[in-house]
């Protein structure tokens, strides 16, 4: 029997350790988590747009990040201090609920990340598309609260 182990240890180490594998191939959660274990926190900005998001002539910065956790949108505002100039200031912030980057056609241009006024009400949204674990794509629209500071999502008709 000792025998027989030694000459076929390989094989019997080698078969769970496929099979494993190929769980984790298949299954796209415990590769993500397994992705978190072996590597560091990260941050890929996806996206920068630059509007007016409150009317005041003041030019807000949004941009669309994604994480390990999923897909982001933050908005800054710019503090003027006099000795170092204009300082980006973290106004609001999101996570999409879809963890999968994805692109559309906005008056002729591909994009991930968009400011535009849709219903005409001459306050500005922001569009940020994603896919969701079955592919489906989706463009999610945010508007910008300044009184609250907090981008709320809004449902599309």
């Amino acid at each position: 029997m000792m025998k027989w182990i030694k000459e076929n240890l390989y094989q019997i180490i080698s078969i769970p350790i496929l099979a494993g594998l190929f769980v984790i191939v298949l299954n796209s959660e415990i590769r993500a988590q397994l992705r978190g274990v072996l590597r560091p926190q990260y941050r890929v900005v996806l996206g920068v747009a630059e509007a007016d998001l409150t009317g005041s002539g003041q030019m807000n910065k949004i941009i669309k990040y994604k994480t390990q956790d999923g897909l982001f949108l933050e908005v800054y505002g710019y503090e003027d201090r006099a000795k170092w100039g204009p300082q980006p200031q973290l106004l609001a912030s999101a996570k999409l609920p879809d963890k999968k980057d994805g692109y559309f056609t906005l008056n002729g241009q591909v994009t991930n990340l968009a400011v535009d006024d849709l219903n005409g009400d001459h306050k500005l949204e922001i569009l940020a598309t994603s896919f969701d674990d079955n592919l489906v794509a989706h463009i999610n629209a945010y508007r910008f609260d300044p009184h609250q500071k907090q981008l709320e999502l809004i449902k599309l008709n």
